[in-house]
């Protein structure tokens, strides 16, 4: 008998066949003349063990290991299904429905700023969470349950939507280890609960190992960062190292449920097991990737790292080299026949004024007036080693003027300029529910000056020069006829109802074109 279901939106839920940066296309709009099969057909693959999928998002299977070590629920009483079986799998049994969201309304940095961008539908991320709002809607007509919500993304929910309209009867927000246990067993009892409630930091001793393979093979080995970076929520988060025996438990049980690949979560890799602030353990960092590497004797084929510091890279050398070294064998992409390592960096601006007011954690043990020179050092250091990060770029910071702009825009030309071939991707300010600029307004392309949108333009254009050969090598010239044909129709209709869009897609056209 289940009483709980815990599902998340099919954008969420997929591992598009493999490759985590795909994942990003869920932030890009949903044109309406496409179909749902083709996201499920390209997409979304199949995830499921009968009714029970196989990988889920490793929030999810935080929860439904917390429920179950909790002692309150058995295992047989918890599932963790694909939302296009929440009609096959709840019944008069189920009293819970938890959903699991990371950026439901489309409100998070991608999805809010390539779905304007594009111009041609609501974000995909979005798509999918009405989806499943509609259907567990219907099932209620049917079933007496409730729909709680939690995960990174609720912040959307309470702050931009109306709760009763979508059928939510609760919000966790916050951590959810420790106290979503009581407010399911407070839900099944009838026992009040209040609408929205918080969840504290989890201690790392309550943290349970999951009970089932997770996406991408995820593995938390850090939560938090606490270099108080002001536009990002974790960055305020106390940081917590994950213990070693957690680490390589959730690893096996990955491995043992048909993984063959590790993600590691972390804010920043060099963060973790440091004692003292900013700086980087190499004998902790060193006994971490020890350990992960020897699953290769039980089938472990890739390992990715999802987060890295650009100036704790430049201070530590040494552990660069390390990590390479020992995870080159390990690479989840490779780039012009050759295998790379790749993570996420931020870059963020160019202006030492802006990484002064509101990052200076970011530049440490630098200061903000090093930090273009940080960034090219760093991303020169990270290339000659083997790894291709991938960097973001915030536009339109609070209080960002022209002189700003100038800065973040020769950052990017002198990343062009010294051959980098770092994938750049600028994106728009959002106030994140839970950071310190949440009260801020969110930024729009009409508010971008010139110099604003030449960044989109100029990252841009850098990234299909630099990505375009290897991207469209095996298109057909039927194929490269097609897209060409696409591109044109699109300029001369979305592109030109607003400037911005037109000067982005212009430019980026041009370069596509010496590719095609």
């Amino acid at each position: 008998m289940v009483k709980v279901v815990l599902t998340a939106p099919a954008s969420e839920m997929s591992e598009y066949n493999g490759n985590p940066a795909i994942a990003f296309v869920s932030g890009f709009s949903k044109p309406f003349l496409v179909p749902r099969f083709f996201l499920t057909l390209n997409l979304y693959r199949d995830n499921r063990d009968g009714y029970r999928v196989r990988y889920a998002p490793l929030g999810l299977r935080r929860i439904e290991a917390s429920l179950i070590e909790s002692g309150i629920f058995r295992e047989d009483d918890v599932v963790v299904v694909c939302p296009d079986d929440l009609e096959d799998v709840v019944n008069e049994d189920t009293k819970v429905i938890g959903i699991g969201v990371k950026d439901p309304l489309g409100l998070g940095y991608v999805s809010l700023t390539y779905s304007t961008l594009l111009g041609l539908g609501e974000p995909i991320n979005k798509y999918e969470f009405m989806r499943i709002i509609k259907i567990v809607k219907k099932l209620k007509k049917k079933f007496e349950f409730n729909v709680v919500v939690g995960g990174p993304g609720v912040w959307q929910l309470y702050m931009y939507s109306d709760l009763d309209a979508l059928g939510i009867d609760v919000v966790i927000d916050g951590e959810g280890e420790v106290i979503t246990p009581d407010v399911f067993s407070k839900i099944i009892n009838r026992e009040p609960v209040e609408r929205i409630v918080k969840g504290d930091v989890v201690p790392v001793d309550h943290i349970p190992c999951i009970k089932g393979a997770s996406v991408y093979g995820a593995v938390e080995i850090s939560r938090g960062c606490g270099r108080g970076c002001m536009f990002c929520t974790p960055t305020m988060q106390m940081r917590r190292d994950i213990p070693l025996e957690k680490i390589v438990r959730d690893i096996e049980v990955n491995i043992e449920n048909g993984q063959n690949k590790v993600l590691l979560v972390t804010e920043d890799i060099f963060l973790y097991g440091s004692r003292i602030p900013w700086e980087p353990n190499g004998d902790a960092i060193a006994k971490l990737i020890e350990n992960v590497t020897k699953f290769k004797d039980r089938g472990l084929k890739h390992i990715q790292i999802t987060h890295m510091n650009l100036a704790a890279a430049l201070y530590r050398k040494d552990i660069v080299k390390l990590m390479s070294d020992r995870l080159y064998e390990f690479a989840w992409y490779s780039f012009r026949g050759n295998y790379i390592n790749t993570v996420e960096v931020g870059i963020e601006s160019g202006s030492p004024r802006i990484i002064a007011r509101y990052m200076r954690g970011k530049a440490l043990p630098y200061t903000p007036e090093e930090w273009p020179d940080i960034v090219l050092e760093s991303l020169t250091l990270l290339e000659e080693n083997g790894w291709i990060p991938l960097g973001t770029i915030i536009v339109g910071m609070p209080g960002e003027d022209i002189d700003d702009a100038y800065r973040t825009l020769s950052l990017v030309e002198n990343i062009r300029r010294h051959g980098l071939r770092t994938f750049l991707v600028p994106l728009l300010f959002v106030p994140l529910g839970g950071c310190v600029l949440k009260d801020q307004p969110i930024r729009s392309f009409n508010e971008l000056n010139d110099v604003q949108v030449a960044v989109f333009a100029e990252c841009w254009k850098h990234n299909t020069k630099i990505w375009g050969v290897e991207h469209f090598k095996n298109y057909s010239y039927i194929q490269k006829k097609i897209l060409n044909i696409l591109a044109k129709i699109y300029l001369a209709t979305t592109a030109r109802k607003y400037r911005w869009r037109k000067k982005i897609a212009t430019e980026i056209y041009k370069e596509l074109v010496s590719q095609i």
